[in-house]
This record gives C-alpha cells, sequence and structure tokens, in this order.
C-alpha cells in the first residue's frame, strides 16, 4: 500500500477542497416526487423521492469525482492507487451523468450560475446582514454624503452648521443605540 494512504497522514489542503465541498444547493422544485425503478437480477426496486434529493445526489458524485482526481495529484499518487482513483471518478460521473439526464438537471450550468453569484459584488445592505451592523454602515454613508454636501455649500459660499461631526451621536439621529 501506498505510504501516502494511512490514516494518520491524510494531507488535504483546506484551501483546495473547501470550495468543492461546500456549494450551495438549488432549492428549487424540491417538492416535486419522482419514482425511481432499479432493476436487479432477482427483483425489482421502486422508490420515491424529489427532484431535490437527485440533484444534491448528482452534486455529491461530481464534486467525489473531483476530489479524488484532486488527491491523485495532491498525494502524487502512482500505479494501482492512481489507476483506481480515476476509474472510480470516472464512473461516478457517469453514474451523476445518467441521473441528471433523467431529470434534465444540468450540473456543469449550476456551477456556472453559482459562480456567477458569487462573483458579484456583495452589497452593505444586504436584508440577511445583522441590523445594528447595517445601521452602522448606513449611518456612515449618510454621514460622508452630509460631510460632501457640507463642503460643496462651504465652496459655494452657503453657510454650513457649525457642529457637524459624524461620529457625534447627538448630530448622527439615524444611528440608534
Amino acid at each position: 500500500m501506498d505510504e501516502n494512504m494511512g490514516n494518520d497522514t491524510l494531507n488535504l489542503p483546506q484551501e483546495e477542497y473547501e470550495p468543492v465541498v461546500s456549494q450551495p444547493v438549488n432549492m428549487s422544485m424540491l417538492e416535486a416526487e419522482i419514482t425511481i425503478c432499479a432493476f436487479d437480477i432477482g427483483e425489482d426496486h421502486v422508490f420515491k423521492t424529489c427532484y431535490g434529493d437527485i440533484c444534491k445526489t448528482v452534486n455529491a458524485l461530481r464534486d467525489y469525482s473531483r476530489i479524488l482526481e484532486m488527491s491523485c495529484e495532491t498525494w502524487d499518487l502512482q500505479g494501482y492507487h492512481k489507476t483506481l482513483y480515476e476509474l472510480h471518478a470516472q464512473k461516478l460521473r457517469e453514474i451523476a451523468g445518467k441521473l441528471q439526464a433523467g431529470i434534465g438537471y444540468d450540473y456543469d450550468a449550476a456551477v456556472g450560475k453559482c459562480k456567477k453569484r458569487l462573483a458579484k459584488k456583495n452589497r452593505d445592505d444586504d436584508p440577511g446582514g445583522e441590523a445594528l451592523a447595517m445601521s452602522y454602515i448606513k449611518s456612515q454613508r449618510m454621514a460622508a454624503k452630509e460631510k460632501e454636501a457640507a463642503a460643496k455649500k462651504a465652496e459655494a459660499g452657503l453657510p454650513v452648521a457649525a457642529h457637524t461631526d459624524p461620529d457625534d451621536p447627538c448630530v448622527n439621529a439615524n444611528l440608534k443605540l
């Protein structure tokens, strides 16, 4: 057995493997029920599942096949172990392909959408943020705008309020603690 294969010597760099296993799952169409028939030599097996479960299964199979291939490179596997990992990865992709074709799901398109969404600039006023933090950020923006307006008034020769310190809680009424 390869010396890199021992359980106590696993060296999986988090920055490489975490993006593979921590991808979001599309939650649409989860309530639709799907019947799956599996044929075996002795008997047929029928079970019911939903679209979302099949999507998660496809995602898991594709992600695991990618992890197997990455492990070959990371651990510098050779010979039997490398071939075994590559064959398992190929078979997992084939199974995932059958499942996604059966339900009309496209793993690569889903990953592309996810990458696009992650590439978008995060907004400070996201309603998912904590209310206090969002309030603080909003007050800082408003204070900066007020400061700009005061500077423009001063340039134009218009009177400016004497006390406009944005950090003063008495002046900045938008920040309520």
